[in-house]
């Protein structure tokens, strides 16, 4: 009797843990359908285009081709919003009656890419080939597009941009080790390390594009790249200068331009009039030895001589290697002296590198110009404090979805 009786509660025992064992299972598969319910999984797709979730006011989806020539539903959310099936956007909940989402407001924007939707309706734009930007309020919501896909314009059943299989082809990879221009951004561009694989996306320093031709980031300013800190002088255009500042996120370059009729003196940090300014030549004045202003090895010899134009030879002539003249040597009538033991300091005239236009300083122009009060600009960088935004490291340039 006793026997049956254990025997009869191990089978009761045994039962609770099987009914126990199919509760846990209904429970986890009716949390699961809720779960997929509320990503619109149940939708079936039977054409391309973007569609209101059916189950979800504040979402959408996309019926995107699929690899097996069928076509798949991606969910998407409005973050907080309700989505409006007539323009295929997410509009303000006082524009949809009566919509409560699912979804509650996301955080998830970017304000670097804030300027895509200054001045736009709300809608779907591209950012670049990789990234698709849903703009709310003038809010940009970034959605990077899944492996394979890449971001589409001109779509008409999606009312907007989309992440796209194998569209555009100027976002897709054609050949190995390549670089490429993106289409929505000439600020970015593409490196491609494989055939038909995701390319890398890069961007350019501010103020820089990307040129095709040359597969380099060029300055959209035409100003020379910076490559130490200071304040420089444009050699095609002098009126224009320009500071290089070292920071966290690379270099800030920022450009200044001089009065009308100066231009930029790099040595003396100022704005002059470029008809005055010393290249350096030398003219014999009178009979002697004198230095060379452009270099310390060398040295001219004036004699008098009436069939030269001013009375003077003017011949020229180098110290042997190793020497410098020295003006002081011999009692101040000049020689050559072992470099290190001349007491005379010599300093070369530094020519100006900026390019004085043919014409520029004639009578006329001279005429103008000659008496234009130069203008100090030695501590203006300083008093106009850049404004730039850190969005990248220091490198010449910084991946956006990938290693650089």
């Amino acid at each position: 009797m006793t026997l049956l009786r254990t025997s009869l509660n191990m089978c009761i025992l045994k039962m609770l843990r099987i009914l126990y064992s199919i509760n846990y299972l209904f429970q986890i598969s009716f949390a699961a359908a809720h779960e997929i319910e509320g990503g619109g999984k149940h939708f079936h797709c039977t054409k391309e285009g973007r569609f209101g979730d059916p189950e979800d006011c504040g979402s959408f989806l996309d019926c995107i081709p699929d690899k097996k020539g069928g076509l798949t539903a991606r969910h998407g959310s409005c973050r907080g919003r309700a989505f409006d099936p007539d323009t295929k956007t997410c509009v303000d909940l006082r524009k949809a009656d009566g919509c409560k989402p699912r979804t509650a407001r996301s955080l998830n924007s970017d304000l670097s890419l804030s300027h895509i939707c200054e001045g736009t309706e709300d809608g779907f734009i591209c950012a670049d080939c990789k990234t698709l930007v849903n703009c709310v309020n003038g809010i940009a919501y970034p959605e990077p597009c899944s492996q394979g896909d890449f971001c589409a314009t001109n779509l008409v059943d999606f009312g907007g941009d989309v992440c796209y299989p194998d569209k555009p082809e100027e976002c897709m990879c054609e050949k190995p080790h390549s670089f490429k221009r993106d289409p929505y951004e000439t600020g970015r561009f593409l490196f491609c390390e494989k055939e038909a694989s995701d390319p890398v996306i890069y961007h350019c320093p501010d103020d820089h594009y990307f040129n095709s031709t040359i597969s380099q980031c060029v300055n959209t300013m035409g100003l020379p790249d910076c490559e130490k800190i200071g304040v420089f002088a444009v050699p095609a255009d002098c009126n224009i200068y320009y500071t290089c500042i070292f920071t966290t996120t690379g270099w800030v370059q920022k450009p200044f331009s001089c009065n009308e009729g100066l231009m930029y003196n790099e040595h003396k940090g100022r704005c002059e009039n470029p008809c005055n300014w010393d290249d350096g030549t030398f003219t014999c004045q009178k009979e002697g030895r004198f230095p060379d202003p452009l270099n310390c090895n060398r040295y001219y010899e004036c004699v008098a001589d009436e069939s030269y134009e001013g009375g003077l030879r003017q011949t020229g002539h180098e110290c042997p290697e190793g020497y410098i003249w020295d003006r002081s040597a011999r009692n101040d009538f000049g020689h050559c002296v072992l470099e290190g033991t001349n007491n005379t300091t010599c300093l070369p005239h530094m020519p100006e590198k900026c390019r004085i236009p043919s014409g520029y300083c004639d009578d006329t122009v001279e005429g103008s110009l000659g008496d234009e009060i130069e203008e100090d600009v030695t501590n203006s960088p300083a008093t106009e404090s850049p404004i730039f935004e850190e969005s990248g490291p220091a490198d010449v340039f910084s991946s956006t979805n990938g290693p650089i």
